[in-house]
C-alpha cells in the first residue's frame, strides 16, 4: 500500500540494515524522536505499520490486498526480526492522519467503494458541506490510499498518498478530478481518541511477573500441581478477558504471549489472572501464598503503580 507520508525520519531502508528495537526506543534517548507518526515495513505480501505517539508505539496494523486488521505490536516486531527482506520507513505526521488510518481499519463505512467517475466531485463536496458532514473519505486508487478529513461540512485537510502534501479547498476537488478511476468510502466518524494497545514492554513485564509467581509456588508445592492450577485459573480469567487466550504456559512455568488490548483492560485481565492464581494456592499454603505474591510484585511495584495494577488486584503492598 502507499499511504500519505510526513517528514521522513528513515525512508526506504532495507530491513536487514535496521535495528527495529533501536528505532522504537529512540525517543527515550533523543527528544527529536518524540514524534507522532508511523513506522512502515513493506513485505512482498503486505505492509505492517507501527503507530507512534511521542515516539512510543501505541498500535499496529497489517494491510494487504485481501485484509486490513489491527495486530499486536510485538507481532510486527517479531516478524521484522526474523524477516530476510523488507523495506522500512519512518515518518513524522500529525495525529489526525494516524486516527484516519486506524479508523479506516476498525470502522465500517456508511458507503463503500463508490466510483469517483460516477460522482461530480464539486457537487458531491457541496452536498457534504450543506449537510454539515463530519467524518472522512477514504480514497483508493490501486495501491494508493488518501484521506480527506471533514469537520462540520468543511474539508479540513486532504492527506495525499505517497506525499507529505496536505491539500485544502479547491485543491481537494482538483485532486479528485484527477482520480477518475479511484473509489471513495465514506465514514461518518473518526476514532478521535487514539486507540492504544498494551506495549511489548508491558506484556513482557507481566509475563515475567506471572512466571516468577509460578516458580515461587513450585518450590513448596511442586511444578506439576502449579501448572495444573495456573491453567485452570487462566481458563476462568479468559472468559472475562478473551485476549488471555493468546498466552501460553510452558512446561518450565514460563509465560509468553501477545495481546491486542487497551493498557487498562490488559492490566485488569492480568490482575484477575494473578488473583486467581494466588487465591488458589491459599488452600495449600494459607498466608504464605499471599506473602509469595507480594514478594513477586514488590520488585515491579513502581511500573505496576503507573498502570494502576493495585487498583485491580486484591494484593496490597
Amino acid at each position: 500500500m502507499k499511504f500519505p507520508k510526513g517528514r521522513p525520519i528513515l525512508e526506504n531502508t532495507r530491513l536487514e540494515f535496521v535495528n527495529l528495537d533501536n528505532v522504537l526506543s529512540a525517543a527515550k534517548r533523543e527528544r527529536a524522536h518524540r514524534i507522532s507518526g508511523y513506522v512502515s515495513i513493506i513485505y512482498p505480501d503486505s505492509e505492517e505499520i507501527i503507530f507512534l505517539q511521542q515516539g512510543e508505539p501505541f498500535n499496529a496494523a497489517r494491510i494487504s490486498q485481501q485484509d486490513r486488521k489491527i495486530i499486536p505490536i510485538s507481532e510486527v516486531i517479531e516478524r521484522a526480526k526474523n524477516a530476510t527482506s523488507g523495506i522500512l520507513s519512518e515518518y513524522a505526521t500529525d495525529e489526525m492522519l494516524l486516527n484516519l488510518i486506524i479508523s479506516s481499519i476498525m470502522l465500517q463505512p456508511i458507503k463503500s467503494n463508490v466510483e469517483i467517475a460516477r460522482l461530480q466531485p464539486k457537487v458531491f463536496m457541496d452536498k457534504l458541506r450543506t449537510t454539515n458532514f463530519s467524518g472522512f473519505l477514504w480514497v483508493k486508487s490501486g495501491i494508493e490510499e488518501s484521506f480527506i478529513h471533514f469537520s462540520d461540512g468543511e474539508a479540513a485537510s486532504c492527506y495525499v498518498a505517497g506525499s507529505d502534501q496536505k491539500l485544502k479547498g479547491n485543491d481537494i476537488i482538483n485532486f479528485l478530478l484527477k482520480k477518475p478511476n479511484a473509489t471513495i468510502s465514506i465514514f461518518d466518524r473518526i476514532e478521535e481518541a487514539t486507540v492504544t494497545q498494551a506495549t511489548p514492554a508491558q506484556v513482557d513485564m507481566f509475563c515475567k511477573i506471572l512466571a516468577a509467581l509460578l516458580k515461587g509456588y513450585a518450590h513448596p508445592i511442586g511444578p506439576a500441581l502449579v501448572l495444573k492450577t495456573v491453567m485452570i485459573a487462566k481458563s476462568t480469567a479468559q472468559k472475562e478477558y478473551p485476549f488471555l487466550v493468546q498466552f501460553k504456559i510452558g512446561s518450565d512455568l514460563t509465560i509468553s504471549g501477545m495481546a491486542v488490548a487497551d493498557p487498562k483492560v490488559f492490566t485488569q485481565g492480568m490482575a484477575r489472572w494473578f488473583d486467581l492464581i494466588y487465591e488458589s494456592f491459599t488452600t495449600f499454603l494459607g498466608k504464605e501464598s499471599e506473602e509469595i505474591a507480594k514478594k513477586v510484585v514488590k520488585d515491579y511495584r513502581f511500573a505496576l503503580k503507573s498502570l494502576n495494577f493495585f487498583n485491580y488486584t486484591k494484593i496490597k503492598l
